[in-house]
Order: C-alpha cells, then structure tokens, then sequence
C-alpha cells in the first residue's frame, strides 16, 4: 500500500505547489539561515524549481517534496516546472540563462548530469558554469527488471541468453544518462554485448516502451514500478546497489550476484552562476533543515529513498571524483 500512500502526497504537493502564494509572508524564522557572514532579504517572491522531467517520476517527485517544504520553511510559493528535452540540456540551458537573482534553481539527479560531464557531451560544465547549492537526497533503488512472462526470470537465465545471442538482449537507455552508465558495467561485468535502444529519456515513455515489448530488460527506479512488481507483472533481477534497501530487502543486488554493477541517483540544486552567495547559503541552511528532519525522512521512506543533504563544496568534489570514475569506465 505504499505505492497508494506515495501518489496520495504527491498529489497533495501538486495542489500545494499550484496554489497562488506570491502574497504569502515570510515564515517565523525564516531569516536566521546562515547566509556566510552576507546579509539577504531574499526571497521575497516566487522561487521557481526547473526539473528536467516530466511529472511522476522520481525527480519530479522528490523535487515536489521538497519544494513544498521549502515553501513553508522560508514562506514564499515553489513552483515546480517540469521542462524536457535534450536529456535533460533545455531545462539545464534555461536555467544557466536565467538571471541570477535566485529566484530560478535546477533541480537534476547525478544519473545524469555526472554521466553528461564525463562524456563532455555538453557545450556547458554542470559545475563550471552553475553555482552548486546542496544536496537533498538519494535514491539507492535502481532495478533491472524483466517481464514475468518473458523467457527469463532470473539473472543467470538472462545472462546465459544474451551470451548465447549477442547483441540481441533489448536493453532501454538513454544515451549519457544513468541507464548508460548501468549499460557499460553490465556489458564488462557479464560479459555480455546487449542492443540498447533509445526509446524514450522519461520513465513514463520507457515503461510504455517496455509494456509494449519494444524492449525486454529496464533499469528504473523502483518507486515507478512497485505496483507492476506487487502484481505480478515484472520481476526484480537484480538492484543496483551495494546492498539491499531498505523496505526492499527480497530483492538481491547485482552486486552479491556477483556483478558489480552499482547506481545510485543522487538530487542536487543549483543556480545559475554568479548568484549573490548569501542567496546560495541561505537556500542550502533552508535544504539542510528541510532534509534533516523526521517528516522528509518518513515522506521519502515511502519511495524507499532517503535525506542526503551535502553542502556546496561536499558536494562538487565527490562528484567530481566519481565524474573522474565514469570517465575510465567510458575509456574502457
């Protein structure tokens, strides 16, 4: 019932995050954020999140959380505009564009934009030219699922078959994406060669892809697939995990299969370069007192996801430590 309880919220936050609160006046205390020895009225109106997906998914979903909790924490609307295109470019490109005044922030998860910088698939740096904000969470359950009628039902069947076909294991990706990511380590981790097919960059354009037989093996996020799961519909092959989540403990990883294969998706903040820092600290000391709360945490725990929160300069160098791994990974 968890998956009844996750899209209750949601919808809740949806209503919130629509209502008109341009008048709303601050919250109580909602000055005192650090803001790095700078002082700053900010904000006094409307703070619009730009996230590159649609809505529904997991980036759409944590954003909207914790938007709404922002909102009350700092006492003006968070809007949340959903703008595709590009894997995720066009909404990254409006938002470097946007005046840097802190009222426009990107909300966009590691699968990609670290995978994006390794490659230098980009004619702009997801860190040179934005100013990193915080971290805010962290979701661990990346699941290569088969369908339950397909003619596997276990990794080792799957893995003996696409070693007995190579190159005809349909494999969805997104190309400079996390899929792409869990696509190379697959490949070198199973010894495998799988035909992977661009069917869509969105969950909900991959899951119709896979329902419809375009492709035989996923990789997504769990919270978008609980129900099919719980019904019968897909199998769990695997996690992409170092170990098992938690609430999700019946499914094995990849890992202690034998197969280190392993993706974490990661949801980080940031504006556009230049922003006056006070602005930057003040919304990462307002993340930070969002994400270390008891209600994200539990609010999260029903997408099997939890609080993660980094600060600025925490943040900019692990992932660039791991844009550095994903660079050898590529070279491979």
């Amino acid at each position: 019932m968890r998956k009844k309880l996750a899209m209750l919220l949601a919808l809740v936050v949806i209503l919130s995050l629509t209502a008109c609160g341009a008048g709303a006046s601050p919250a109580a205390g909602s000055g005192n954020a650090a803001s790095g020895g700078g002082e700053t009225d900010w904000p006094t109106e409307t703070v619009t999140m730009v996230l590159p997906y649609d809505a529904g998914g997991d980036t759409d979903t944590y954003c909207r959380q914790m938007s709404l909790m922002l909102q009350e924490e700092l006492g003006v609307n968070f809007v949340v505009v959903n703008t595709t295109g590009g894997s995720g470019v066009v909404a990254a490109s409006s938002v470097m564009t946007a005046k840097n005044d802190g009222y426009t922030a990107l909300f966009h998860h590691t699968g990609v934009m670290l995978t994006q910088e390794a490659a230098s698939s980009n004619e702009f740096s997801f860190y040179d030219d934005f100013d990193v904000v915080a971290t805010v969470a962290r979701d661990d359950t990346y699941a290569l699922i088969a369908k339950a009628d397909s003619q596997w039902t276990t990794l080792e069947d799957m893995i003996a078959w696409a070693k007995a076909n190579p190159g005809q294991l349909r494999y969805s990706v997104t190309y400079f994406g996390a899929t792409h990511a869990v696509a190379t380590l697959m490949e070198s981790a199973m010894e495998i060669e799988m035909n992977q097919l661009d069917v869509g960059a969105s969950t909900a354009d991959r899951l119709t892809a896979f329902m419809a037989d375009q492709c035989d093996v996923l990789v997504v996020n769990y919270m978008n697939i609980d129900d099919y799961v719980e019904n019968g519909d897909f199998v769990v092959l695997g996690i992409c995990a170092d170990e098992r989540p938690v609430g999700l403990e019946d499914f094995p990883t990849l890992k202690e299969q034998g197969y280190d294969v392993v993706q974490s998706k990661i949801y980080e903040v940031r504006l556009p370069k230049g922003t006056d820092p006070a602005i930057a600290e003040k919304l990462s000391a307002a993340i930070k007192k969002v994400t270390t709360s008891q209600e994200y945490a539990d609010i999260l725990a029903t997408y099997y996801a939890q609080p993660y929160y980094r600060d600025a300069a925490t943040t900019i160098a692990e992932d660039q430590a791991e844009v550095t791994e994903l660079k050898t990974l590529f070279a491979e």
